[in-house]
């Protein structure tokens, strides 16, 4: 009986057919959200010595376009002086972005290792992959680790404190 009732209702249903089939919907396209970092510091202070060298070069490149124009002591002094700054400041960059993990695959995303990037990993063409991190970062608060290729946000919260927050607000 209980045969005859599902055939009947297929037959009503005219499921046979291929006007009547009901097609499923697109499968959604899986947009992965930015994770946070559970300790934003070591990026946070990379960051901020990778901004001053930036800075120390443009200082250096502006001071010696200025000094072939009108060659002066003035000019010189900032030269010199900008690219002693630049080095400092490199060097000091240099080891606090190897200070910053990814904490997923525990990989050095501000500094190249030599390893194979992912194949989500974005960089600008003339840049390597840890300095358009860095540069991203400087930008946007956010990175994208070149080696398991997840979205980082800076500026979000991690999960663990917010819960943590909202409870503290409600009391």
């Amino acid at each position: 009986m209980l045969f005859w009732i599902s055939r009947t209702c297929r037959s009503e249903m005219n499921l046979e057919e291929p006007s009547a089939r009901h097609s499923l919907p697109p499968p959604k396209a899986r947009f992965l959200h930015a994770r946070s970092l559970p300790s934003k510091r070591p990026f946070n202070v990379a960051v901020f010595f990778s901004a001053l060298h930036f800075l120390g070069l443009i200082m250096t490149v502006t001071a010696l376009v200025l000094f072939v124009a009108e060659p002066s002591p003035l000019a010189r002094n900032f030269i010199l002086g900008g690219i002693g700054f630049s080095v400092v400041t490199w060097l000091i960059a240099f080891f606090k972005r190897r200070a910053g993990y990814c904490p997923l695959c525990k990989g050095t995303p501000l500094i190249n290792s030599g390893a194979r990037p992912h194949s989500r990993a974005k960089r600008i063409f003339p840049f390597s992959h840890g300095v358009s991190a860095t540069l991203s970062i400087i930008a946007t608060q956010t990175f994208r680790c070149m080696y398991c290729g997840s979205d980082f946000d800076l500026l979000k919260t991690p999960s663990h404190l917010r819960g943590a927050r909202t409870d503290a607000t409600r009391e």
